[in-house]
């Protein structure tokens, strides 16, 4: 008689009784005791993918590619995830990875006559540095930032602050090296607003010998990957990290040899994205016209909303300003008070869409990336506009008022002096 057990690791261990008759309790358990202790091997997916990891490193090969070298170590991964697989069943993350393996095989052609018949693996080793792929833009210093997120707005790398309908897919970067897309959608049935529920950063490879090219996809309605779509995270010139900040997670995309980092957010139902590239690689792009880029350009006039006029009505703008300006405490303990730009934007989502969509956590992380990407930008003004229509309407007014009676003063001074002369 067989007894099968689960044991840690998401594998299974056989316990045969002798001659066919069930084993007492004690002899049990002693035997799942025992099981414990050897693991029957464990589910060993993290120990085979950690040795993938480090054999690229050593191999000097920087991701997926059609060569011997990346092809060897890829079997390898494959031989060692089949060697543990009677201890993985279950395990969702394994079979994921099996899966995997089997697109990668055909795609860069790794067949058992292409591996290398001699690998050589040297701990340790690491080829030296291409100097084509190292940072040396002209002024080593200098950057600029864009950022998009919310309803949404954007402040693009000119300094510009926008908001914008771009219902749609629209390009936010694009460069020899970077693209960058984005997918609006309308937040509410009878709202202009829109807000981003997919981002798309493509690290091109065509025009540097650094990478091969890359592709990574975020969607609204799913947690944010932690590899490119090929299941790469990271190369001598590339990183991905990926983490959690207060029910909101975060990608942070490093791109050593253009010294480039693009983060995206993922807060409840959206996305947000902020940038920060060379000038020396923007500037030409800002002065082209001709293209589309929301970072580089700015929201066509057409697609720009108006602040007060497009606000919405689903919150008071009083009830709107104590949501915004509450003190929002970050995971890094951090203290992030909204205020200039980041302050309106939040009172203006507030107004328009209401609670539930994560805009009022969006605009204080927008901010916190912003105090560290571009902490020049941030003056620290904290009295909001005033997007209230009656608001402005009597404001108006009293201005109007006052402008009257200085004129009447004025008239009366200039009579005054003309009767006395």
């Amino acid at each position: 008689m067989v007894f099968r057990f689960i044991i840690s690791g998401g594998g299974w261990c056989d316990v045969v009784s002798r001659n066919g008759y069930v084993m007492d309790w004690a002899v049990l358990l002693l035997s799942l005791s025992m099981m414990a202790i050897v693991n029957c091997g464990g589910c060993k997916l993290d120990h085979c993918t950690r040795l993938y990891d480090n054999q690229l490193e050593e191999e000097g090969v920087p991701g997926p590619e059609a060569t011997p070298a990346y092809c060897q170590v890829l079997l390898a991964y494959g031989q060692c995830l089949q060697e543990t697989g009677r201890y993985c069943r279950g395990n969702l993350k394994y079979h994921t990875t099996m899966s995997m393996l089997k697109p990668l095989t055909i795609r860069y052609n790794c067949t058992q006559g292409k591996q290398s018949s001699k690998p050589s693996f040297r701990p340790g080793h690491h080829p030296p540095s291409d100097p084509a792929c190292t940072f040396n833009w002209r002024r080593r210093s200098v950057y600029k930032y864009c950022s998009l997120f919310g309803d949404p707005h954007l402040k693009t790398f000119s300094g510009a602050h926008e908001t914008c309908r771009v219902q749609g897919a629209w390009p936010l970067i694009d460069n020899p090296y970077l693209a960058v897309q984005v997918t609006n959608e309308p937040v509410l049935d009878d709202s202009l607003a829109t807000a981003t529920t997919k981002v798309t950063v493509i690290i091109k490879g065509r025009s540097t010998p650094c990478t091969v090219e890359r592709t990574y996809e975020a969607t609204a309605d799913l947690p944010l990957p932690a590899s490119f779509i090929d299941g790469t995270y990271r190369s001598d010139h590339i990183s991905i990290n990926a983490s959690t900040e207060n029910n909101s997670e975060k990608v942070e995309i490093y791109i050593k040899y253009i010294e480039a980092t693009v983060v995206i957010r993922r807060v409840k139902k959206y996305l947000a994205f902020s940038a920060k590239l060379p000038a020396d690689l923007i500037e030409p792009l800002m002065r082209d016209d001709s293209n589309l880029q929301l970072c580089t350009q700015g929201c066509p006039p057409g697609e720009r909303l108006d602040l007060v006029t497009a606000r919405g009505h689903v919150m008071s703008w009083n009830a709107a300003v104590a949501k915004c300006q509450g003190s929002n405490r970050l995971s890094n303990d951090v203290t992030s008070v909204l205020t200039d730009q980041y302050l309106d934007w939040c009172v203006f989502d507030a107004m328009t869409a209401g609670e539930g969509h994560g805009f009022t956590n969006a605009a204080h992380f927008a901010r916190a990336d912003a105090l560290t990407m571009d902490p020049d930008s941030l003056l620290n003004r904290t009295t909001p506009l005033l997007l209230d229509q009656s608001q402005f309407s009597s404001s108006s007014t009293h201005l109007y008022s006052l402008h009257v009676q200085l004129i009447a003063l004025i008239s009366v001074l200039l009579l005054s002096r003309l009767i006395s002369s």
